[in-house]
């Protein structure tokens, strides 16, 4: 009878306990980064690439789960839908959480999910063939205003972010070039490279072996500033002032997991992201370190789908 109302009791003051006081005792097992794509790819290798560092922080195990498919949503919605508790956590491209403006979806990315934080952000580029005529962005608007109907962009999916992207650019500049949906960068870039379609934008993971092959090159960037590595390449924004679109990858929890743990989580990111073998791994893989936290990631998130939703409304993109 003592024992059993010890136990009754201890439970009892358990879940009296100030949530802050039981957040630092988080994480007591096994933490899980779900993964919507398939191993080798840009997100696999930014949670791969976490984890150990998370780990060693957190003083728990911290394991990835690749769950491919949908597109990244069946890995979202799986992470969407758990327990909001800090033990599911889904690493994905920014694109997976502001489709849901051009999806029929399960769940609402933007209010089912919550952002831990901000990894890595990503340039998008603009290219064209090797031997194509235009030499500049500007050759390419003016081509396509002057000859309605003629000039074809790529894209690797329907409503995805080389999609929206390329959309943006086709309907702040005015041109009218007509889309062409691929399955994947591979198909796209090929047609690109033989001067089937006309131009396209995507990430220099995707980009850089047709680019180092000589067979297709940059016109523009759509970061706000000159990359780097690329000085000579101009931005997209200086001959459409006020145009940014970035590629970015960030982790997320489910909505209504305390905001202790989820800091806790940020945190331990943070110092991952601080490790130089991290950080050169990250930046190989899928562009610069760029680390926001909660309260940042979550202002970034919104001003990106603000931007997404006016293009994907002006496009009149919808997928079933």
């Amino acid at each position: 009878m003592e024992h059993r109302f010890s136990r009754r009791a201890f439970v009892a003051a358990l879940a009296a306990l100030p949530l802050a006081a039981r957040a630092q005792a988080y994480p007591a097992k096994a933490v899980t980064i779900v993964v919507p794509s398939l191993p080798g790819g840009v997100l696999d290798v930014v949670a791969r690439t976490l984890a150990p560092q998370m780990s060693d922080d957190l003083h728990q195990s911290v394991v990835v789960d690749n769950r491919p498919g949908g597109n990244s949503h069946i890995g979202a919605s799986l992470v969407a839908r758990s327990k909001p508790d800090g033990y599911t956590l889904l690493c994905a491209a920014g694109s997976t959480l502001v489709s849901g403006v051009s999806r029929n979806l399960n769940y609402e990315p933007m209010s089912d999910l919550v952002p831990v934080a901000r990894v890595v952000t990503a340039p998008v580029y603009v290219v064209v063939s090797a031997d194509s005529p235009f030499k500049t962005l500007a050759d390419l608007i003016e081509a396509s205003k002057s000859k309605p109907g003629t000039i074809f962009f790529g894209s690797t999916s329907v409503g995805n972010s080389t999609h929206i992207g390329a959309e943006m650019l086709n309907t702040l500049a005015g041109m009218g070039a007509s889309h062409v949906p691929y399955k994947g960068a591979v198909p796209a870039l090929t047609d690109l490279a033989g001067g089937r379609i006309h131009f396209m934008l995507d990430s220099l993971a995707s980009v850089n072996p047709m680019l180092q092959s000589g067979k297709i090159r940059m016109l523009a960037v759509t970061a706000p500033a000159r990359v780097k590595d690329f000085p000579n390449v101009p931005t997209v924004a200086e001959t459409l002032p006020g145009f940014q679109i970035e590629g970015w990858v960030g982790v997320f929890a489910p909505a209504a997991t305390p905001a202790e743990i989820v800091d806790k989580l940020a945190g331990a990111i943070e110092q991952a992201t601080k490790n130089a073998e991290v950080a050169k791994t990250l930046r190989a893989a899928s562009g610069e370190v760029a680390f926001l936290g909660p309260a940042e990631a979550r202002i970034f998130m919104n001003e990106d789908h603000e931007r997404i939703i006016k293009v994907v409304r002006a496009a009149n993109i919808v997928i079933d």
